[in-house]
């Protein structure tokens, strides 16, 4: 897509090399409400994956015999250009897409360098997948933004949640591009997918 590969060539100084260029400025962005508004059919892969956070997002309580959050992998960069992937619980709240993640971790000092991502939920039941290519930004500093989230959370009665979303840095995830994939006739002769995707505007 043009204009969405950041610049190339040496940095110019040593510091220059521990920064990141802006990620690809002129490539759209949404929220999850608006994904879930332009592409429900995707979106519905999404509440089959993440019942009980899509639940609780909509004011409902999570299925019976469900965790109300669904572990999912965040992919980040290193430093040094490398891959990094690690466990997350994705949080919806107020139409957009949230995660709590520890100071000590390793992947919110990659997020703060380098805001490109991808979260991966865990395949379902039919090997559904659903994958989010994002931007990651630090709220932790809105007040609001942490009182909505540990609203939705708080219904939960989920405690390690509760009190991770209340202390823990917050980042909020605008999505760019969702690829979803359903797989048919699982175990026969012609297993195939049946992939769509979904691009921010």
């Amino acid at each position: 897509m043009a204009g969405c590969v950041p610049p190339s060539g040496p940095p110019a100084s040593a510091a220059a090399a521990d920064r990141v260029p802006p990620p690809e400025q002129n490539c759209a962005v949404a929220s999850w409400a608006q994904f879930e508004t332009q592409a429900p059919q995707l979106a519905a892969v999404a509440a089959r994956l993440w019942p009980g956070v899509v639940a609780l997002h909509r004011g409902a309580a999570g299925p019976a015999g469900m965790p109300c959050f669904a572990v999912s992998y965040l992919a980040t960069v290193r430093g040094d250009g490398s891959p990094r992937l690690h466990p997350i619980c994705p949080i919806l709240a107020g139409g957009r897409l949230f995660a709590a993640i520890p100071r000590a971790s390793p992947k919110g000092w990659d997020l703060r360098r380098d805001p490109r991502c991808v979260i991966h939920a865990l395949p379902g039941p039919d090997d559904d997948e659903l994958c989010i290519r994002a931007v990651a930004s630090e709220v932790t500093g809105d007040p609001s933004v942490r009182a909505l989230v540990c609203g939705v959370v708080v219904r939960s009665g989920v405690g390690a949640m509760i009190e991770s979303v209340s202390d823990d840095p917050l980042f909020e995830f605008d999505l760019r591009v969702v690829d979803v994939a359903r797989w048919l006739d699982i175990g026969q002769p012609g297993t195939r997918a049946v992939r769509q995707q979904w691009r921010a505007t």
